[in-house]
């Protein structure tokens, strides 16, 4: 699964990267090191004229939810399955979109409770969270829009620290992943095909675990001795 992640880049590379304008995300969006579920994030879906970016919500809220009480547990779409739940199926036919991220976090047990570590790209570079995206409008109030990130299984490297993985796609793919007329079958095709990309990963420090310490410490490596600290020890 995904439940944190990281976006250090700011939006001049996000629209070099995704050859997307940014002017929605320009002047607000800062490096992010611990995004958490119910934040509002960087999205790139289609646009009339081309890929637009924007803020989205993460945890998917169905236009026909009654509130937005189930959408942190929501946060994750199993890709396996997305095109049958109910809760999913209509956003993964119509509605999908791309999540700008370099790392995402996961939690291994450890002498010293459950160790956070970051895994990133071996050249810390942007890659895109396969993503879909809904409406939901309360009666009286403002239309919030929200994503799911979908999830695959672990490749084996990866697979000692947690059995599922977002689900990271081929820039080839994402011309299609976006388009809004693309055949389901292409879009299956598209996330078995889907290669993982050469991924590190290291331990880091347990302020992760606090979604309100988002500050560049969070994907510095530490000892994992450091990790055993009563001081930082939460679980």
């Amino acid at each position: 699964m995904c439940g944190r992640y990281t976006l250090t880049h700011g939006a001049d590379t996000i629209a070099d990267v995704f050859e997307v304008d940014v002017v929605g995300l320009e002047k607000v969006h800062e490096p992010r090191y611990n995004i958490a579920p119910t934040q509002s994030a960087p999205a790139i879906v289609a646009g009339t004229g081309g890929r637009l970016a924007g803020f989205l919500r993460w945890g998917l809220v169905p236009h026909w939810a009654q509130d937005l009480s189930n959408a942190a547990r929501m946060i994750n779409a199993r890709s396996e399955t997305v095109s049958e739940r109910s809760a999913y199926r209509e956003s993964f036919l119509s509605r999908r979109c791309l999540i700008p991220a370099d790392g995402f976090y996961e939690w291994a047990s450890g002498p010293g409770g459950k160790q956070p570590h970051w895994v990133h790209d071996e050249h810390r570079q942007l890659f895109a969270f396969a993503g879909i995206w809904a409406r939901w409008g309360p009666p009286d109030g403002e239309r919030i829009h929200t994503f799911s990130i979908l999830t695959r299984s672990a490749p084996e490297g990866l697979a000692w620290l947690h059995d599922r993985v977002p689900l990271i796609l081929d820039p080839l793919a994402w011309t299609d992943w976006l388009a809004r007329g693309t055949d389901p079958d292409v879009l299956q095709g598209i996330i078995a095909s889907s290669p993982h990309p050469p991924l590190r990963t290291h331990p880091v420090s347990k302020r992760v675990n606090h979604a309100a310490h988002d500050e560049p410490d969070c994907t510095e490596e530490v000892e994992e001795e450091d990790l055993a600290d009563p001081q930082t020890r939460l679980f």
